[in-house]
């Protein structure tokens, strides 16, 4: 016994074997489905009740079994319409292909009448049933009702044929004559010892005797409607009473060896009750000829009510009669054993008795006037109506079964009526828990009909599937691959998608999944674009900024030591899928770019660094080196890459400006350490602010300031984003240049006044930097580079642009070389105003 878990994995392993088999052997679902319900039968049946099910503790035992058993009807009745639909399509080809030539030699009337005439019992029911498929299928449901009913306890054999009441006879004889006689007057008990005593004198057997009796009658029953009618002859006769073994052979159907075609195998036999699972052609005449004088006598038997209530029902279900089996039936399946097997023995009866035979069976017209008060049962559906117009609350109850309502409808093969409507109260929330934990069910049964190449809903069973690989990824992660195979082609990539966008692992986690999709010959390629386009667009939510918006004013530039966002790592995360294979960089680089553009809109420099460093040590590829070397970015893999250059050069330079600042910062103040102490101090720290100040300001020179940052290397010229179509194919594009100007808007002044900064800042270091910081004003004025045109455009943080506030940095910078030159020549006159009154801003 296996818990709920076990189950769960142990049907996705039958599930994946059985479509393993079918790919082995070229398609042959067929053949490869063949033992599968049986499998799923096998596993319910061995599950725990008691274990954490679906199906509760209460009811656990019960609804597994019911599963078990629905599985054994499911793989019986669609195993025997796939053999019924090949049977048929062979015959129409041996009907088109074979030779006429023997028949045109022979009457076709004369050949039906001898072909008739020579026909046994047994032969024209093995006929009658491959002629009716719907016959063999009453038969199947028949023979599963009785193989799957609950175990009983028989009763134990006993020696001596009513042992008791001859001995009480025997005790009357030895006091014949003495004062018992008085009792005798009183006593009821029989005074003969045969069978028919009881019924001839209206007396009872001895209570020893007829409490065995009882039991015995009820053991014979319950074997008959198990199907086990050999079982109860061999203890009828090993209770000393063969003649009741007897009474219950007459229903073997009639055979003459003579007569019967030669058989190479061993034939099946799927009809009469208590015959053997195989029948070999007899070696003499077996069975019963006056089959149906033998039936009428059991209906007589069945019908006089002064027999015991099992005896009446034994030998009416023997007879195929309904009324007396009816009154000890208890459950569900009791009641549509009943009918099914009543209906069974009239279409076979019915079939043998417009037969034409060498023999002619005794008449019954003398018993006919037994009747049953039930009308003729036509069909399934008869049998279905009839169940719920019976008064029992037994039945009332069992009818909320969910397995039940799935039991009718696979008998009356309309399981694809079922699911839909299970779909489509699945979807309407209109399902009651009893029901919706029977999903797992639903799903598989319609995944091996499927296999089998029965026509289901497609999209019911798309419903259900998709209900039950939401209850997979929550709980089986590992198996949710397994089921979304199953779903259309068009479906599995976003199916795919959306579990992995749910999953929150570590990355060794999320390749695992990936590998399992890649196993099951899911499309991992599109799975991993759509699942970072998932989170990527859950992340941008409404609530996000609107860069081009009012949001400009209140932009700020993050610290580069500041921890990112929940968010912000998702967005990391996410662009992990589509750098988890090479064969997908260049969507990625596309994904990488637009993401950090996204982040420096908004400021997070921060965001943007880790996303860069958590990329792949092989991510840049020698093709797109090799077009960023020959200057061509008409490809648009080439242009994004030389975006991608110009936002690492971005961040790489504004994250060692945070190192070039601390660097700055601390530089020792000579007020508080005195002396050569603090001149080493001071020639360490020039030596280590040099080569910062050195790097920092060649990184914003030569990787930002000097190559137009975003501008003409990535091939954007033409139109403006403006005027672009925002609704066609030129959407991406426009909303590319748009967020590239902007960015250019943001981080080309800032730049500037960073790298100013830098210099002016470092001016006590390095003597040379305070006239380079005054000769950023050539840069800025390059035509060539455009820089002065960001620091002229309005925004709301700056309606009049940064300009102004430029040219207050180049004011400093000048009235500082003027201070410095007038520290060296002390006779010149001093300066109109104070550098720290223009750093201010003031003027």
């Amino acid at each position: 016994m296996a818990p709920e878990s076990d189950v769960i994995r142990a049907f996705a392993g039958v599930l994946e074997n059985q479509q393993a088999h079918s790919q082995a052997e070229g398609g042959n679902s067929r053949k490869s489905s063949a033992s599968t319900a049986r499998l799923f039968a096998q596993l319910a049946k061995e599950h725990d009740p008691f274990s954490l099910s679906p199906y509760g503790k209460k009811n656990g035992t019960r609804q597994w079994l019911a599963e078990s058993s629905t599985w054994n009807l499911l793989g019986r009745l669609y195993s025997l319409r796939l053999q019924s639909s090949s049977s048929d399509n062979g015959k129409e080809d041996t009907v088109m292909d074979g030779d006429l030539g023997t028949d045109m030699e022979m009457d076709a009337g004369t050949a039906k009448d001898i072909s008739t005439v020579e026909d046994t019992d047994f032969t024209r029911v093995q006929d009658l049933m491959d002629a009716d498929s719907l016959l063999s299928e009453y038969v199947e449901v028949r023979r599963w009702l009785e193989e799957n009913a609950p175990a009983f306890h028989p009763v134990e054999t006993r020696k001596g044929y009513l042992f008791y009441t001859r001995k009480s006879i025997r005790d009357r004889k030895t006091h014949a004559g003495t004062a018992s006689q008085q009792h005798e007057k009183t006593d009821n008990t029989v005074t003969e010892a045969d069978p028919d005593a009881p019924s001839r004198q209206r007396k009872e057997l001895a209570y020893e005797d007829a409490e065995y009796e009882a039991s015995l009658l009820r053991t014979l029953f319950e074997y008959v409607r198990r199907g086990r009618v050999g079982d109860a002859m061999d203890l009828c006769a090993e209770s000393d009473e063969p003649w009741r073994a007897a009474s219950m052979k007459g229903g073997l159907l009639w055979r003459d060896p003579s007569l019967e075609p030669e058989i190479e195998d061993d034939m099946p036999v799927n009809v009469e009750s208590g015959a053997c699972a195989v029948d070999r052609k007899p070696s003499h005449t077996a069975g019963n000829i006056n089959r149906m004088l033998w039936k009428q006598t059991c209906a007589a038997l069945a019908h006089d009510e002064n027999n015991e209530m099992y005896e009446r029902a034994l030998y009416a279900a023997l007879g195929g009669r309904l009324d007396e089996v009816l009154l000890v039936c208890e459950t569900w399946e009791d009641y549509l054993w009943a009918y099914i097997n009543t209906m069974v023995e009239a279409k076979i009866d019915s079939g043998i008795s417009d037969a034409n035979s060498l023999y002619t069976p005794a008449q019954t017209t003398s018993l006919n006037h037994i009747q049953s008060k039930y009308p003729p049962i036509r069909d399934m559906t008869q049998i279905f109506a009839s169940l719920t117009e019976i008064d029992s609350t037994v039945l009332q109850k069992s009818a909320q079964e969910p397995f039940q309502s799935v039991q009718r409808s696979i008998i009356n093969n309309d399981f694809a009526s079922y699911i839909d409507s299970y779909a489509r109260r699945l979807r309407g929330g209109e399902m009651d828990d009893a029901e919706r934990d029977i999903l797992r069910f639903v799903v598989h049964a319609s995944l091996y009909l499927s296999e089998l190449g029965v026509e289901l809903p497609a999209e019911a069973v798309e419903t259900n599937l998709q209900a039950y690989i939401a209850i997979l990824s929550k709980g089986h992660p590992e198996l949710v691959a397994a089921y979304v195979m199953h779903l259309p082609t068009k479906d599995q990539t976003d199916s795919y998608s959306l579990f992995l966008y749910g999953i929150n692992d570590s990355i060794s986690v999320r390749l695992d999944l990936l590998r399992l999709a890649k196993q099951h010959g899911l499309d991992t390629d599109a799975i991993c674009k759509r699942t970072t386009q998932l989170v990527l667009d859950a992340s941008k939510t409404e609530d996000s900024p609107d860069v081009f918006g009012d949001s400009r004013e209140s932009f700020a530039l993050a610290e580069p030591v500041e921890p990112i966002t929940d968010v912000e790592s998702e967005q990391i995360r996410a662009i992990e899928w589509v750098t988890s294979s090479a064969q997908l960089y260049d969507h990625a680089l596309v994904g990488i770019c637009k993401l950090v553009r996204w982040f420096l809109l908004h400021g997070r420099t921060n965001a943007a660094t880790q996303l860069f460093n958590s990329l792949p040590d092989d991510f840049v590829q020698q093709d797109w080196i090799k077009g960023a070397e020959s200057g061509e970015v008409s490809d648009p893999i080439a242009s994004h890459f030389q975006e991608y250059i110009h936002l690492l050069s971005l961040c790489d330079a504004y994250a060692y400006y945070a190192t070039w600042s601390e660097i700055l910062y601390k530089r020792p103040v000579e007020s508080r350490v005195h002396g050569s102490r603090y001149q080493t101090l001071w020639l360490e720290w020039k030596e280590s602010i040099t080569a910062a100040t050195d790097r920092a300001s060649q990184m914003f020179r030569n990787r930002i300031l000097d190559v137009d940052w975003l501008g003409s290397p990535l091939g954007l010229g033409g139109a403006a984003a403006d005027d672009m179509d925002t609704s066609g194919d030129d959407a991406p594009l426009r909303e590319r240049m748009q967020e590239i100007e902007r960015l250019r808007e943001l981080y080309i002044p800032e730049t500037v006044f960073r790298l100013h900064s830098i210099l002016f800042e470092t001016r006590d270091a390095l003597p040379k930097n305070l006239k380079r910081s005054l000769g950023l004003a050539q840069l800025v004025a390059d035509e060539s580079l455009g820089i002065y045109h960001q620091l002229a455009k309005p925004s709301l943080a700056h309606p009049q642009g940064r300009l102004i506030s430029f040219m207050n940095l180049m004011r400093r910078s000048a009235f500082e070389i003027m201070r410095v030159q007038q520290e060296s020549q002390p006779n010149k006159p001093p300066l109109i105003m104070d550098p720290a009154i223009i750093s201010s801003g003031a003027v």
